[in-house]
């Protein structure tokens, strides 16, 4: 299934039901509850806006502002002629001055709420649709993390290796061919070490995703500081823009809002194990989740026995086709979640709940604990821990 540029089908308009933070959060406690510790919860960009991530859609989201934004494809991005490199050009440019703020950005109380909720036994494993890491961030054990978040649309932890250059062949391969920035990106502690993480194929995007590529991984914030490094112009255009409050709106997957900027001065490196091309491991605009993943999320929407949608509008068919299946299986759904959904065809009114996912979740999570926090130091600090982003139009920072 590739992904497509996202939009939600004109639908008949709905009622609203209204409901109060207090109203909700028990409707949510006890709809995660009555799923008997198999609850599944899918989250979207909705529940990051509070960490200072602005959303796709709603009032202030990427698509509503910016009407006409076009994205870059995977087939451009991978394009082995001049037309590739210039997109690639285009695509890191505009990442490089998006993606501080990701990097940045901390898990705020929604993501801790939900860590909560999973280690009270309540949600076993769950499906993120953002690449920001922060549902990772939030919880309290890395291989946990990895172990049971799905990321369908990838991460913007990691570059990966798409394309290895003509004529490569791995079981020639003596070695990476820029041995200092092979180690740079791989010597962070979760890729090497005792305590490297073991990242699951089936719940994040790895370099074997790609054949076309060396299976090279490494991290996109040591990539970030390459970058930096080639392009001393463009670094001094980023500290001018921050120091000015003039940066542009980041979208969730980092990339910016430029006008009238020649990207063609842009320099990104090669892969550093073959001098192939490096992507970031998210799923580009018409490219295919990868086989594994979309087979894991199939098979976790059949094992669970009650769905949570969270802070998602369901735009893209990747994450709208696992709400689909819970619902032809009969199984109850509920979203949480500001503004139209494209389930909202297929879902009774009373399953929406149409409010912000932070302060319902902590709620939710501090029902559920039931007084276990006070025996568990874990929990207690995942129940009081988030920062909160308040609104600030300047730097296109909305709330939830």
């Amino acid at each position: 299934m590739r992904i497509s540029i996202p939009s939600i089908p004109e639908q008949a308009a709905r009622k609203l039901v209204q409901h109060s933070v207090d109203h909700a959060s028990n409707l949510v406690a006890e709809f995660v509850s009555a799923a008997k510790g198999k609850a599944l919860i899918m989250t979207g960009a909705g529940i990051s806006v509070d960490s200072g991530i602005a959303p796709y859609r709603g009032e202030n989201g990427h698509y509503t502002i910016h009407k006409h934004y076009r994205p870059i494809f995977y087939h451009e991005f991978v394009d082995a002629s001049d037309k590739g490199h210039l997109a690639r050009q285009r695509y890191f440019s505009r990442s490089f001055l998006g993606f501080p703020t990701v990097r940045v950005a901390q898990a705020n109380k929604g993501h801790y709420s939900i860590a909560a909720i999973q280690r009270l036994g309540y949600v076993p494993e769950y499906i993120t649709q953002n690449v920001d890491n922060l549902h990772h961030a939030a919880t309290p054990s890395a291989s946990l993390a990895a172990s049971t978040i799905l990321e369908l649309h990838g991460t913007l932890k990691h570059v990966v290796c798409v394309s290895s250059p003509e004529g490569y062949r791995k079981d020639e391969h003596k070695g990476p061919i820029n041995p200092e920035f092979y180690d740079a990106l791989t010597s962070t502690w979760y890729l090497r070490g005792p305590r490297a993480v073991t990242l699951r194929e089936e719940n994040t995007p790895s370099g074997s995703a790609y054949p076309a590529g060396c299976s090279f991984r490494g991290s996109r914030a040591v990539f970030q500081d390459e970058l930096t490094r080639l392009n001393p112009a463009w670094a001094q255009l980023q500290r001018e823009m921050a120091e000015t409050g003039k940066s542009p709106k980041t979208n969730p997957d980092g990339d910016v809002e430029l006008h009238n900027v020649d990207y063609s001065t842009f320099n990104y490196p090669a892969c550093p194990n073959c001098g192939g091309v490096l992507k970031p491991a998210v799923i580009f605009f018409g490219e295919s989740v990868p086989d594994k993943l979309r087979d894991h999320s199939y098979e976790m929407v059949e094992n669970a026995n009650a769905m949570l949608l969270i802070g998602t509008s369901l735009a893209t068919y990747s994450a709208f086709r696992l709400v689909k299946q819970a619902v032809e299986q009969n199984k109850p759904v509920m979203v949480l979640n500001r503004g139209p959904t494209r389930a909202d065809g297929i879902l009774p009114e009373s399953a929406k709940i149409e409010l912000g996912s932070s302060e319902v979740l902590s709620k939710v999570a501090h029902l559920l604990s039931n007084g276990r926090q006070h025996k568990d130091v874990v929990l207690q600090s995942l129940l009081t821990s988030g920062v909160t982003i308040r609104p600030n139009e300047a730097s296109g920072v909305i709330s939830s």
